[in-house]
């Protein structure tokens, strides 16, 4: 990988420390993506980095997204699980989208070109803010992130490289309180509004949950 694009507002906070590994104890307060380049360059200096300190909208998330090869989504709400799923399909860009919650994860790959089943296909139009999807007001067991993290690093790197089978078509659900991984087969929605024989540019006519719900 020779270029890693960062995009986050956010500052490092002492409930972000414990599911993750790119912070620590004092870079409290301190932006999210510098934090998280300085780890990353002392792993590896010859990887290009580039952050944008901004708030993923509407707005502007075709002129952030546009132009990459692979987008990993790692947001904490699902109107920004939305946004990018609409934003990379309409600009054709492969990406991976996974979700936490306690014990439980959940992650699937999309790739647009091959109209593959969207986020929207499995989950329909949930865009109004609720505090019991995010991880944050429920709780989320440390290491949980982690793995999902891993998972979808492994899907981009798979989907570069051109080798093994995505997770497209299908979601991986991971139970960790019964140790099991299951693979629940999705089908794409002809009627989709992202993805479907009449699908629309979601991005200019959606507001989102009322945009300030992209916030993390």
């Amino acid at each position: 990988v020779g270029t890693l694009q960062i995009i986050d507002f956010d500052t490092v906070e002492i409930s972000n420390l414990h599911r993750q590994i790119l912070h620590f104890t004092e870079d409290i307060s301190r932006k999210k993506t510098k934090s998280a380049t300085e780890k990353l360059n002392s792993l590896n200096p010859d990887c290009n980095i580039e952050i944008i300190n901004d708030r993923i909208t509407p707005k502007n998330s075709k002129d952030l997204l546009r132009g990459s090869d692979f987008v990993i989504e790692g947001s904490d709400n699902i109107p920004t699980k939305m946004l990018i799923n609409d934003t990379c399909i309409s600009l054709k860009i492969p990406f991976t989208i996974a979700g936490v919650l306690r014990f439980h994860g959940q992650i699937m790959t999309v790739v647009p070109e091959n109209k593959t089943s969207c986020y929207r296909c499995v989950f329909g139009d949930i865009t109004e803010g609720d505090s019991s999807m995010s991880c944050s007001q429920a709780g989320v067991i440390g290491f949980v992130p982690g793995i999902l993290g891993c998972l979808e690093a492994n899907e981009a790197l798979k989907y570069i490289l051109g080798i093994g089978d995505l997770l497209t078509n299908k979601i991986m659900y991971l139970d960790l309180l019964r140790n099991s991984f299951d693979f629940i087969e999705v089908h794409r929605d002809n009627n989709c509004m992202a993805c479907g024989d009449n699908a629309k540019d979601l991005v200019e006519t959606s507001n989102y949950g009322g945009l300030g719900a992209c916030n993390e």
